[in-house]
């Protein structure tokens, strides 16, 4: 089979974040998955949203900000117009996912590699296959 640079860059990316720590502003779900994206395609989906928060608070405000300028209801929302929804049951590697959360926002954002779903966790990144309340999208 032969390896797209996309998925070499991605691979590299997950590998090098494997054990860092959770942060609000430089490793939290967002900035990951974010990342991890432009690792694919040259761009974010939350690019020009992700500075000047180091909290949970200042990543609330910025989430709420987001939302008010770019006139979406919701993070679905944001993503489904910038993203391209994907709804398979086994979303194709490097798709962004989401699964329902309670927390700062409502959702964590992680990112698909072969059959798992990787997102931030307090230590170091999660493993976990894809559930059927998750979301994904890829780059259009």
């Amino acid at each position: 089979m032969k390896t797209n640079n996309w998925e070499i860059r991605l691979a590299q990316y997950v590998e090098q974040a494997r054990y860092v720590p959770f942060e609000w502003g430089k490793h939290d779900c967002i900035t990951f998955a974010n990342n991890a994206l432009k690792c694919q395609v040259g761009y974010g989906f939350a690019d020009g949203h992700l500075t000047g928060y180091k909290t949970a608070l200042g990543a609330s405000k910025k989430y709420i900000e987001w939302l008010r300028k770019s006139k979406h209801h919701s993070l679905t929302d944001a993503l489904d117009s910038i993203l391209s929804r994907v709804r398979l049951k086994f979303p194709p590697r490097g798709a962004v996912a989401a699964m329902p959360i309670e927390g700062v926002l409502p959702l964590s954002f992680g990112v698909v590699v072969s059959q798992y779903c990787v997102f931030v966790g307090e230590e170091g990144l999660i493993f976990m296959r894809p559930q059927d309340d998750f979301m994904f999208w890829e780059a259009k």
